[in-house]
């Protein structure tokens, strides 16, 4: 990206701030007056023009006033210098968050949406973390009949994921009992990617009446972590997105929450932001999502252990206020932690 002089950067700075305040073409006199006339509006529009060139700014019609580009939010965004915490309000309504007891983590994320969805006055994305990063807590066998077993596995954060499995075998209760004993001592605390492995290893070793029931035990795991599009996604608020500008046309807006409802596209787009923790702003076209081209997408990653992190944040117009919305993001996902760490 171009290296911007000390004169032009401010220039900048003020055209995307004054955007996001007004969604009105900015003129060379608005900025003037902004500087308090420190420098000429002919000086002004000198640099407005050298910004356009550069790619930052473009004239939307025949009028005085330049629109700020995806790459001048860009820049914006890079450089911004964010508080640290949000606003008072903000950290009022985030704080009410551990105050009630959670018992599962969907209620975790279920009330962070929500709130992140009001606070932020704009649409709220909460993903629970990758199946496969998820810690093994213990295992259930319901026996439903002769040949039928419902396998029960539990998360550390309480997720629950079951599946119906068929066995050749009659498989008696004290086999059942001492599977579960044997599982659960063996694996617990261990990630499900893992707790695969560990179950093909020791079916190496096995060759008793473990061996089968430990085969359907690997077959149920690699059947859930398989259904990776079936993860969770709490969204709140689509409706904000409606007088936005840029969303005032009802055939953008509907091809906007068709995308939503395909959630396997932002699933794959949300989980390039776990590959770093922190935030990430996503802008316009850089998501590939043709429908976001007009959308921004602010996330933080909350941790559940060292090796699982889930992603959160809000959804918005491109000019959306970045200082305001990336410290409520941010501050949402280091609460969910902090709960999902005490639960």
């Amino acid at each position: 990206m171009e290296i911007l002089n000390e004169r032009e950067k401010a220039v900048l700075d003020l055209i995307v701030e004054s955007y996001i305040a007004s969604a009105e073409p900015v003129g060379s006199k608005t900025i003037s007056k902004t500087v308090k006339n420190r420098w000429s509006s002919a000086t002004i529009r000198n640099i407005m023009a050298d910004l356009e060139e550069l790619g930052f700014l473009y004239k939307p019609h025949a009028v005085a006033g330049r629109i700020p580009t995806p790459k001048a939010f860009r820049h914006y965004v890079d450089d911004l210098d964010v508080p640290v915490h949000p606003g008072k309000k903000a950290l009022q309504a985030l704080d009410t968050m551990l105050r009630p007891r959670y018992f599962y983590m969907g209620e975790v994320m279920a009330d962070a949406s929500r709130i992140l969805a009001a606070i932020s006055r704009y649409t709220s994305i909460v993903v629970e973390p990758r199946i496969d990063t998820m810690l093994f807590k213990e295992i259930e066998f319901v026996k439903l009949s002769k040949h039928a077993v419902l396998i029960v596995f539990i998360t550390s954060s309480g997720m629950i994921h079951t599946r119906l499995v068929e066995t050749e075998e009659n498989l008696d209760d004290d086999t059942l009992k001492n599977m579960k004993r044997y599982m659960n001592e063996r694996f617990e605390g261990t990630p499900l990617y893992v707790l695969k492995e560990g179950i093909m290893e020791d079916m190496e070793r096995d060759k008793t009446a473990f061996h089968k029931l430990l085969s359907r035990i690997s077959d149920t795991l690699e059947t859930i972590i398989e259904g990776e599009s079936k993860r969770e996604v709490h969204i709140d608020g689509t409706s904000k997105m409606i007088g936005c500008s840029g969303f005032s046309d009802v055939e953008r807006l509907r091809d906007l929450f068709q995308a939503l409802e395909r959630k396997e596209r932002l699933l794959r787009l949300l989980d390039k932001c776990l590959k770093e923790e922190g935030v990430h702003v996503i802008l316009g076209t850089e998501s590939d999502i043709k429908e976001m081209r007009d959308v921004s997408i602010i996330t933080s990653t909350y941790r559940i252990s060292d090796k699982s992190f889930g992603v959160l944040g809000v959804m918005g117009p491109i000019r959306m206020d970045y200082s305001r919305i990336i410290p409520i993001v941010d501050y949402t996902a280091k609460t969910v932690t902090d709960i999902l760490r005490i639960m």
